[in-house]
């Protein structure tokens, strides 16, 4: 498929232009285009780069909401009660229906939360938490919920490595989720919407947003990124304008900037909160287990299973700084071990067992009484504010992409009729499995067909080699980061874009280097 460039898109008008295509950009593009809606969405990077490749991973039963590390009976509070069981309950629909829908992208996992004498929560409470989420979704997807006394603990393989075990009161258990892996899931989105005629750009960026009066529409300025080490200065940037009868700003992050760009200087919507995690490879008996504890000033710690190794996080601290350039600092990592030596102190975890790290901005909503945030996922309508026809997210985790989608149609129908026929959307995606008796390129942690590769690099639009192995194959996301097979990869891909001999080494260098940076190793 030869993939259009920017300046194709000059002087067309569009129902709705979706400027950011993470997870929710990318449900949002796919559900309004089934809905008949002519859509544009243009994405400044490559798509799901932002808070959608920076997550845990996890598909949330909603538990956090209920059992968030503050006292059970601050959350008793009638406001901070309402909030918390609305958010669960998104959460545990929305974990009915991407299990029901797309299985083969999750990995079922058990949780362990263990429960102390001198914890934030007794027994009782985490039973009536429990209790509530399966109140909330009574025939929804199980949550095989039980809790162990101490005298039962063998039925737990992680118990034995748990801090104080004479502290112990219980360990309750409960399936959880991991999507495999959230970037595939959103361009899975963006390419079905791509078939139902919507126009998807990354390396798009939207520079200006200016408002016709009396027309109601929107007029934006575009450019093309310049793409690493495809990047040519003697080539003039790529421009185009384009018109839309609604934005919808789904830029995660990077909303306020959005609304800046309308020429309108308002209070911040969003609160954008840095987060990181850690890969670590653990004891055999933390196979298909994970942990959910709470870290020393009483936040969420996970430990998750994945790809063979353990994803281990979050740091939860105020962001202000260049979101794109992100990235895990040295006394972050440190943190991050520390924390995970205080729950599991036999693992006597050292830096120099961080096989990587990553980090992110969580763009949750700005609510003046909580510095790190609120989780309330809303879409603020910004006429308000001097600018109609535009609504902005913030809040929304990836686990609830669908229910955000369509909240936003039901929103956008309310103001705008489709101009096309509503059309069937798909769930299923790229199967990896499909070219079975393809040739494979292999290693000891990672095995793709090279007819994947080829159709990924020819039908999905990506600008450089990290887009790949990162985002359409999941490979950066094994013990070894794709590095084993980073060359064969852009070998395979060459003919399909262009790339020459000096091209592929330019790429595999900037691989390289994207993993020190973007992914480092502490001390490097």
């Amino acid at each position: 498929m030869t993939v259009s460039t920017v300046t194709t898109l000059d002087g067309q008008h569009f129902d709705i232009a979706i400027i950011g295509a993470g997870i929710n950009g990318a449900s949002a593009a796919q559900h309004l285009a089934a809905a008949g809606y002519r859509v544009l969405v243009a994405e400044q990077g490559d798509f799901a780069t932002g808070a959608t490749s920076r997550s845990s991973r996890l598909l949330h039963c909603g538990l956090r909401h209920l059992a968030s590390g503050s006292s059970f009976w601050n959350m008793l509070r009638p406001d901070r009660l309402a909030q918390a069981l609305a958010t669960a309950r998104d959460d545990m629909l929305a974990r009915d229906e991407i299990v029901d829908s797309i299985p083969e992208r999750l990995r079922p996992i058990n949780f362990c939360l263990p429960i102390y004498a001198d914890g934030v929560y007794a027994p009782w409470q985490l039973d009536a938490a429990f209790l509530v989420l399966r109140l909330l979704s009574p025939r929804g997807v199980a949550l095989d919920y039980r809790r162990y006394h101490p005298s039962q603990l063998a039925q737990v393989p992680i118990a034995p490595w748990l801090r104080c075990p004479d502290r112990l009161k219980s360990v309750a258990v409960y399936r959880e989720y991991l999507f495999d892996w959230p970037e595939r899931i959103a361009l899975d989105a963006l390419f079905d919407a791509r078939r139902m005629g919507a126009r998807i750009h990354n390396y798009t960026r939207a520079e200006a947003l200016q408002r016709i009066e009396p027309a109601n529409r929107w007029r934006l300025s575009l450019a093309a990124v310049e793409q690493g080490t495809s990047a040519d200065r003697s080539v003039p940037v790529e421009k185009a304008c384009v018109t839309a009868d609604l934005v919808l700003n789904l830029a995660g992050a990077w909303v306020d900037d959005v609304i800046r760009k309308a020429g309108t200087d308002i209070e911040p919507r969003c609160a954008g909160i840095k987060g990181i995690h850690i890969a670590l490879r653990l004891p055999d008996e933390f196979a298909d287990w994970g942990l959910f504890a709470y870290n020393s000033i009483g936040q969420p710690l996970y430990c998750l299973p994945a790809n063979g190794i353990h994803y281990v996080g979050l740091t939860r601290r105020p962001f202000a700084g260049d979101i794109a350039a992100v990235a895990a600092s040295d006394e972050e990592i440190d943190w991050m071990v520390a924390e995970l030596n205080r729950c599991l102190p036999q693992l006597a975890i050292t830096c120099a067992d961080v096989l990587f790290s990553w980090a992110g901005v969580n763009p949750l909503t700005r609510d003046p009484e909580l510095p790190l945030g609120s989780r309330e996922i809303k879409i603020h309508d910004l006429a308000a504010a001097g600018l109609p026809g535009m609504l902005t997210l913030t809040g929304g985790p990836i686990m609830t992409h669908r229910l955000v989608a369509n909240r936003i149609v039901d929103r956008v129908a309310k103001r705008l009729a489709p101009s096309g026929s509503a059309q069937d959307l798909s769930f299923r995606g790229l199967d990896h499995e499909a070219e079975q008796n393809a040739a494979r390129i292999k290693s000891e942690t990672f095995s793709v067909s090279t007819a994947t590769v080829k159709r990924c690099a020819r039908d999905e639009q990506p600008g450089c080699l990290a887009d790949l192995l990162m985002r359409r194959l999941g490979a950066g996301w094994a013990s070894d980061q794709g590095l084993a097979l980073a060359r064969q990869v852009a070998q395979a891909a060459a003919p399909e874009l262009g790339w020459s001999q000096t091209r592929i080494d330019a790429e595999v260098r900037a691989y390289e280097q994207h993993l020190m940076v973007a992914r480092r190793r502490p001390g490097i």
